[in-house]
């Protein structure tokens, strides 16, 4: 079954990712969607010990009336967007399910946890705008996510105003996992008939021409040959030299797999794929691998 979790912080960047979502989702025979919301309050103590409202002081019971209203406003909003994302789903004749929770905690360490046990084909978490105070907050809790999370992890960056993908690059370093990774694209977008790229960085263009044929005969087994495309780009900077290139192509999606858990591969160190979460202005699909 395909289930994508979607955590929403009702942001305007969690109201695309959302849509996004809801396109993703929508095509797939008897897919569901978990919206997600980790309630937190600044105000709230770490370890709360419970009382009766009687034994509060007058502050302590003004807090607990301000937390209470947070968190009735938040299930509020969380029941809009299922409505609204409901009423969506009907008018395009889609069999989706959709369903909604609140959790009390810290985004990093919840939506992993829900991750755990809601078992998605995928995970869609929005990043906010460059320029944004909250990108540095919720653009840390993604690349958290990534690090922590066993399922694939997209982000959509807040300016994004494109289509669920027709194009995908996806960018390899040769390594173990890139078959199965690139049979996980097709199996999450395969309703879509998009075209995937699959990019190299060289730095070896003879060395890596012949790593590239070998790739390309692997994927041919038992797979279209003729839903992808290889090719090689050379460039110092591996960030520029992809969306160079996902720009001159109309790349809807960069995808990369990271070569265990909380470290990026030799191509994707840590600084290069936080920087493509945090920046890149196309949607960003993260894969753990299993080596």
């Amino acid at each position: 079954m395909f289930r994508i979790l979607l955590p929403v912080d009702f942001s305007e960047g969690s109201t695309k990712a959302s849509q996004y979502a809801l396109q993703l989702a929508a095509g797939v025979p008897g897919a569901k969607l978990l919206l997600l919301h980790c309630f937190q309050d600044y105000l709230a103590d770490a370890n709360p010990v419970p009382s009766s409202a009687a034994t509060l002081n007058p502050s302590e019971q003004l807090a607990e009336r301000v937390l209470h209203r947070n968190e009735t406003e938040a299930l509020e909003q969380l029941e809009a967007l299922y409505e609204e994302l409901m009423q969506k789903a009907r008018s395009m004749d889609s069999t989706l399910h959709i369903e909604r929770t609140l959790v009390h905690g810290l985004p990093e360490e919840e939506i992993p946890e829900q991750a755990e046990h809601f078992r998605p084909s995928l995970v869609i978490m929005s990043t906010k705008g460059e320029a944004s105070i909250g990108r540095a907050v919720f653009g840390t809790v993604s690349t958290k996510v990534i690090d922590e999370a066993r399922v694939p992890v997209l982000t959509i960056p807040n300016q994004f105003n494109g289509i669920i993908p027709g194009r995908i690059l996806y960018a390899t370093d040769f390594g173990k996992t890139d078959v199965a990774d690139i049979d996980r694209i097709r199996k999450i977008f395969g309703h879509l008939d998009p075209m995937i790229y699959c990019v190299h960085i060289s730095d070896d263009p003879e060395e890596d021409r012949e790593k590239l044929l070998v790739l390309q005969q692997d994927l041919q087994h038992g797979a279209p040959e003729n839903d992808i495309r290889y090719a090689l780009l050379e460039g110092e900077d591996v960030a520029e030299a992809l969306q160079d290139f996902a720009r001159s192509e109309t790349i809807d999606l960069l995808a990369l797999t990271t070569q265990e858990r909380g470290t990026f591969d030799s191509l994707f160190n840590p600084s290069l794929a936080k920087k493509m979460v945090l920046h890149a202005p196309l949607p960003v699909l993260v894969f753990q691998s299993k080596v």
